[in-house]
């Protein structure tokens, strides 16, 4: 097989669904203001040969061979439950929102996550690492069941600050200081390459400017 052939694989029945509903119509209008297609089209993901691929491959097994007790713990910690996360550095900064605002937030641009990863369908770094015989393994166990790009986390997260920053404008160097600690969880957790990040960050910075969010 051709490694760039590779793929993640198909969406969850679950996924599927959350698509297909598209509560918040986030998705509708995205692709209505052809913004789904510019993405696909202007944000692409380095192939699985090319070197790119193989060099953050190889920073993501000195990465997740470095993690400590405690770093797991936070790994973990922002695995399980980003909301609730999210939900008291709010409040602890006097903005006065709950766990189920935020909830809202992230299942209102789910649809577009879903959607574009199961259109890029980029495979996970362990996939690709197995492949070139790399031993990449992250250090926690995840249920992540969904294609590599764009990065689900790194998309909540920079969802969750914008509301936030709509909600009190004067955090916003508090809340991208934040964002600046944890962008790169996931990475640590061996899940998601460099690129992904990247690439998600773009991806919303498209979307904030269309008003899609």
């Amino acid at each position: 097989m051709n490694i760039d052939s590779l793929k993640y694989g198909n969406p969850t029945k679950e996924q599927e669904e959350k698509v297909k509903r598209d509560v918040g119509g986030l998705l509708k209008k995205a692709k209505e203001m052809g913004v789904i297609d510019d993405i696909l089209r202007q944000f692409p993901f380095p192939k699985n040969s090319s070197d790119v691929t193989e060099n953050e491959l190889m920073y993501l097994k000195k990465l997740t061979d470095s993690q400590d007790e405690d770093d797991i713990k936070f790994l973990k910690l922002m695995e399980e439950d980003i909301h609730t996360f999210f939900e008291i550095v709010a409040n602890k900064l006097g903005i006065d929102v709950d766990r189920d605002d935020i909830l809202k937030w992230t299942n209102d641009i789910d649809p577009i996550k879903f959607y574009l990863k199961d259109q890029f369908n980029r495979p996970r770094p362990y996939q690709v690492s197995d492949y070139l015989g790399i031993e990449l393994y992250p250090p926690i166990n995840t249920d992540a069941n969904s294609a590599s790009y764009p990065s689900g986390h790194t998309m909540d997260f920079l969802v969750i600050i914008h509301n936030l920053l709509k909600l009190n404008p004067e955090k916003k160097s508090v809340l991208n200081n934040l964002y600046k600690q944890i962008r790169d969880v996931r990475e640590r957790s061996g899940l998601h390459y460099p690129s992904d990040t990247r690439g998600t960050e773009l991806i919303v910075q498209k979307l904030i400017q269309n008003k899609i969010i």
